[in-house]
């Protein structure tokens, strides 16, 4: 558990990370945290099932029978040092997983934000080309080039 935990610091780092480019509108430092956040993710997911296989073990090894498969009961049946310090890591996942969520949701509403602004900008660029009084005459051709959404250039 205390891998896990240090891997959902992790998480929470890459997540301030992604607030941080989205703040800045840094589309390449925003790309790469979405990458460490894809390679923590997984990790966390390798660590929780390895847990898992590791509480299966401890309550055949214990001939532990829960009446419900929770963990606060599970560590309740196990030697007191060992709930003590499991119940507090654990409270420090909870802690670490709560303001992670809470800093995801912020990025969300930062992400929701930048999609609106550009959709605005791509309509607004678009009703001004349909606005523009464009003629086929080649007079009116070589007084001002025609507007472009996108620069055949690039």
């Amino acid at each position: 558990m205390k891998e896990e935990k240090e891997l959902y610091q992790k998480l929470f780092a890459v997540a301030e990370e992604k607030n941080e480019a989205l703040l800045e509108s840094n589309t390449e430092a925003l790309s790469e945290t979405l990458a460490a956040d894809q390679e923590v993710i997984e990790k966390i997911e390798a660590k929780e099932k390895e847990r898992k296989e590791i509480i299966e073990k401890i309550k055949k090894e214990f001939d532990l029978k829960l009446e419900h498969d929770k963990y606060s009961d599970f560590i309740k049946e196990l030697p007191a040092d060992w709930e003590e310090d499991l119940r507090k890591i654990r409270e420090e996942i909870i802690e670490l997983t709560d303001e992670f969520y809470s800093l995801n949701d912020q990025n969300q509403k930062l992400l929701n934000q930048a999609l609106e602004v550009n959709t605005f900008s791509i309509e607004s660029i678009l009703k001004s080309i349909k606005e523009n009084k464009n003629t086929y005459s080649k007079k009116d051709k070589d007084q001002k080039e025609q507007p472009r959404l996108l620069n055949k250039k690039v």
